[in-house]
């Protein structure tokens, strides 16, 4: 048996036992390297899933659909390791309880065989070497170590270019599971508090607000970079955020569900090389 017809077969299982009351998959999509999410109620719906390396969305956003989980039955959902960690953030953060997921783990090796992973409860794989040790694309380290090298006058006009081009559309902020608000900052007009008109000031205000926010709990899941129109490397300006906060305080977001928010929490031993 294949290891999509070994997923389909284990998704089926659950509806059919009545253990979840969804499952939230993959299937075909426009073109055929296109996948799209499919939800699946019955057995004979699970027959319809896809899983290869085109499955690279990030499903666990769609978790904190409004009422998904408001009647206590548990809900199946694919996830690769980064879903794993930004269920494990969201459980840290109390939008999400351990009990009300079932995941059906896999991961993408070289970019096109897929493994799965072991286990249904998110404690099989909180601890898990490919959750911690979990890192961006090559291409992505060489772009963002590429910025690092650059002076900060260079940096700035590096990211004025690149935040220039962004419409406000928010996609990056629909997409992302940690944008769970259930009203977004750009969105109260009274008073304004970043500017909703895309030019230079109001673009920055918007994106250096994000990253603030997903400091310490991104992913590294890229469904920012994917969803953006207008290809602004997004991932960059979160993947060194992630890298500060793991040498300031040895903390990978979602590594664990039992670990406390990285700036909603305080230690002792912290250190304080960082205040000026």
């Amino acid at each position: 048996m294949g290891i999509q017809e070994q997923y389909r077969s284990e998704a089926a299982a659950l509806l059919s036992s009545g253990e979840v009351k969804l499952v939230i998959g993959f299937g075909a999509g426009s073109t055929a390297d296109r996948r799209r999410p499919l939800f699946a109620r019955t057995p004979e719906e699970a027959q319809k899933f896809v899983l290869d390396a085109a499955c690279i969305a990030n499903l666990s956003t769609y978790l904190l659909a409004e009422g998904l989980l408001s009647d206590g039955k548990k809900v199946g959902v694919f996830l690769k390791p980064d879903g794993i960690r930004s269920v494990n953030i969201l459980i840290s953060e109390a939008q999400l309880k351990p009990e009300q997921v079932v995941i059906l783990g896999y991961a993408i090796e070289n970019g096109k065989d897929v493994a799965a992973l072991e286990g249904r409860n998110i404690s099989d794989f909180s601890i898990g070497e490919k959750i911690r040790n979990l890192t961006p694309p090559p291409h992505v380290i060489e772009a963002a170590e590429k910025i690092e090298a650059m002076s900060a006058e260079e940096r700035f006009e590096y990211w004025k270019e690149e935040f220039s081009k962004c419409i406000k559309c928010y996609a990056c902020r629909q997409v992302c599971p940690m944008c769970y608000c259930r009203r977004c900052i750009v969105d109260v007009n009274q008073p304004q508090w970043v500017s909703t008109s895309s030019h230079t000031l109001g673009n920055f205000e918007w994106n250096l607000v994000r990253a603030f926010h997903l400091a310490g709990r991104c992913a590294s899941c890229g469904a920012c970079d994917r969803a953006c129109p207008v290809n602004i490397p997004l991932r960059l300006v979160n993947y060194r955020m992630g890298k500060e906060v793991r040498s300031a305080f040895d903390y990978v977001a979602g590594e664990n569900s039992d670990q406390k928010p990285v700036l909603a929490s305080f230690k002792q031993d912290d250190p304080e090389t960082f205040i000026l």
